[in-house]
This record gives structure tokens, C-alpha cells and sequence, in this order.
């Protein structure tokens, strides 16, 4: 089993490797354990250079949906779209752990644009969680290949129906690449953590939570199990960074691949914010052609003090 320790700040000056010009999704709760009948909380949702400060532009509210404790659609509510970042709130009715969470993207489509969240939807109010479609929601993704040709490498972007109409496929060491799909995440929680909604589905790159995502302690680790399609996802590279990097002089990124059971164990220094991003790949076809899907999932957690 790997250990991941979050290098404090000295440390991290030192090794980590600066990503504070990289653009990273996010969706971000004010606070994230609640108590009491019932609670409001309010979210932030960006694409930016540093964690967590709006400066790049919005996540469409289009996108965002919602899973109650029960695996039911919760509804947003007062929903904004500026032109560097979306907010919005939910209203915590029942007990338990929400979802909150992007649209499955096919690709790495930008999650720009600063419409509204969706045709008619107002710019303060209620906005069905489960809308589908609009710009910023996903949608299919391109494919990349590669083949020999003339003795050269030639890079090859397409989709599914000109992978076939272009033949290329029967190129020299043709070689596939297509995007498996992208999961952007957070997690609050009405009083104590339930887990039915966190149960992996099956399909694409997931978490098992060990370890509840809304119960992390600062001096506690944290077990995650990472999935593909339901099996362990041998090998895949986690990242994981404190927020506020804005105020250091490197992101003090720490990188690691999950053993052989998917599992990486994580122990936070200090309490805070923190964004995690997966990635792995796996064997697939498409129209008979032999191919690797690439999978990403990413997160936002918050760490408390013991």
C-alpha cells in the first residue's frame, strides 16, 4: 500500500513541483459537515490557475447536478453565472451526504461561458439540478491516434465516424487514444455521513470511500480505492495539492499511483482545503480497433482540525 504524506510548506518548497499557471476545475463548498434539522450552503465553481480563487472563467450551472442521501436530484437554488466564476446554494433537507458534482464529460471539453443556467432559468433561483445538455456540459469528445507512414509519425484527431470513414485504422501501427470520461466532485453532509450515495456505479474512474469523504481529520489518514469500471485501478496517478497556493511559491503538488488494489492512503498535515485529481487508463475498443481510455477524476475535500 502507498503512503501519500502532504509535505508541509518547507518541505514542499523544495519538491513540489509548481502547477500555479495550470487550469484546474473545481466546485467548491463553503463548508462541507452541517448540523441540525435543516441548513443552506453555498458553493463557488471555477476553472483557475490557483485553488480556490476565481480568475479563468465559469463552470456553467447547466452542468451541475445534485444527488441526495438517497440517490435523489436536489434542486440549486439562487444561481449565478459571472464571467470568472458560478455560485450558487443548497438547501439541506434531509440527513445525510449530498453529491454535488459536474455532468459526465466525454473529453476535456473547456467548461467556460457565462450564460445562465439553461434556457429561461433565472439569474437568481431555483435551477433543476438534473437539466441536461447546454454549453459547458460535456458532450463527445475527440479521438487521438497515431500511425507509421512514409517513416514518419503521423497524429491522427477525429471522431468515432471518421475513424471509420478516414480508414485509418488500417494504417501501420495505427495506435488509439480516446477519453474514457471526466468526474468533477464534492461532498457536504447534514448531520452524521451516510454512504449509499457514494457507492460506486460501475463505470468510468471512481472512488470507493474507506475512508467518508466528509470526515477527514488533519494527523488522520484517509483510505481511497480507485476504481475502473468497477475493478481496481492498478497504477493510478493521484495528485493531490492544498488550496491557497495562490500564497506560496510553489503548489507543493505530491504525486503517487495506487497499488495494485487501487488503494492510496493519504495523511493531511494541516487542516484546509484540498483538490485531488486521478488519472488512469485502460484497455478498450472502438469499431474493432484496439484502444487506451484515458480516465480523470477530480475532487475538492475539506480537512478539519482534530
Amino acid at each position: 500500500m502507498n503512503t501519500l504524506h502532504l509535505l508541509t510548506l518547507g518541505a514542499a518548497l523544495l519538491v513540489g513541483v509548481s502547477s500555479a499557471h495550470a487550469h484546474r476545475v473545481w466546485i467548491l463548498p463553503a463548508v462541507t459537515v452541517h448540523s441540525g434539522a435543516d441548513q443552506w450552503v453555498s458553493f463557488e465553481a471555477a476553472v483557475s490557475n490557483n485553488l480556490f480563487f476565481p480568475n479563468h472563467r465559469p463552470v456553467q450551472l447547466a452542468s451541475i447536478e445534485v444527488k441526495g442521501p438517497d440517490g435523489a436530484p436536489v434542486e440549486i437554488a439562487n444561481a449565478t453565472a459571472g464571467e470568472i466564476r458560478s455560485s450558487f446554494e443548497l438547501h439541506l433537507q434531509k440527513q445525510g451526504t449530498y453529491v454535488v458534482s459536474l455532468k459526465p464529460s466525454q473529453g476535456r471539453r473547456p467548461m467556460g461561458g457565462g450564460t445562465p443556467a439553461g434556457p429561461g432559468a433565472p439569474a437568481n433561483g431555483n435551477v433543476p439540478a438534473q437539466k441536461s445538455g447546454g454549453p459547458g456540459a460535456g458532450g463527445q469528445g475527440g479521438l487521438t491516434g497515431t500511425y507509421e507512414e512514409n517513416g514518419k509519425t503521423e497524429r491522427w484527431r477525429g471522431t468515432p465516424e471518421t475513424l471509420v470513414s478516414e480508414g485509418v485504422t488500417k494504417k501501420p501501427n495505427f495506435k488509439l487514444r480516446e477519453s474514457g470520461g471526466r468526474k468533477v466532485v464534492t461532498f457536504v453532509t447534514l448531520g452524521k455521513p451516510t454512504t449509499d450515495v457514494l457507492k460506486p456505479e460501475g463505470k468510468g474512474l471512481e472512488i470507493d470511500y474507506v475512508t467518508h469523504p466528509n470526515d477527514l481529520f488533519a494527523g488522520e489518514p484517509a483510505t481511497f480505492r480507485f476504481l475502473i469500471d468497477g475493478k481496481p485501478a492498478a497504477n493510478a496517478e493521484v495528485t493531490v495539492v492544498r488550496g491557497d497556493d495562490r500564497y506560496r511559491n510553489e503548489a507543493g503538488d505530491v504525486t503517487l499511483r495506487a497499488d495494485a488494489e487501487g488503494i492510496v492512503k493519504i495523511e493531511w498535515p494541516v487542516p484546509g482545503r484540498y483538490w485531488l485529481e486521478a488519472t488512469a487508463t485502460a484497455a478498450g475498443t472502438l469499431h474493432g480497433a484496439p484502444s487506451e481510455k484515458s480516465f480523470t477524476y477530480i475532487a475538492t475535500y475539506e480537512v478539519l482540525p482534530q
